[in-house]
């Protein structure tokens, strides 16, 4: 049996935001993988950010896919994180977007370490 990675990934964050030129840093852990629970957390809140709309706009899905996206996998930040209520209040959309890559980011690594695993229990 190949031992899993530790779901769980944590980033230091570093980013101006372009309209406000704010400084936003700190550390993230996130959730590399989602299990079926938090898949259907995933699922819960991004319907409830499109409030079950029968033909949301593109705008709109994007919001919600990167708000729902960020507010499961995220299980830590720091102060300003949460005094933004997960990043709704935030006026700097690059900071969100390029945040939302780097907790994306940490299912590749977890991946290539489960890869590594493999190997590794192969060569064995």
């Amino acid at each position: 049996m190949i031992d899993l990675p530790k779901n769980e990934h944590t980033f230091d964050f570093n980013e101006i935001g372009e309209m406000t030129g704010n400084k936003y840093e700190g550390k993230f852990t996130v959730y590399c993988i989602l299990n079926l629970g938090l898949r259907h957390a995933l699922e819960v809140e991004r319907s409830r950010l499109q409030r079950d709309m029968m033909n949301p706009t593109v705008g709109l899905s994007n919001i919600s896919f990167l708000l729902s996206n960020l507010r499961v996998r995220i299980i830590n930040g720091p102060a300003w994180w949460d005094e933004s209520n997960s990043g709704a209040t935030i006026l700097d959309d690059n900071i969100m977007r390029v945040l939302l890559d780097k907790v994306l980011e940490a299912e590749d690594i977890w991946k290539k370490k489960l890869e590594d695993s493999k190997k590794k229990s192969e060569e064995q």
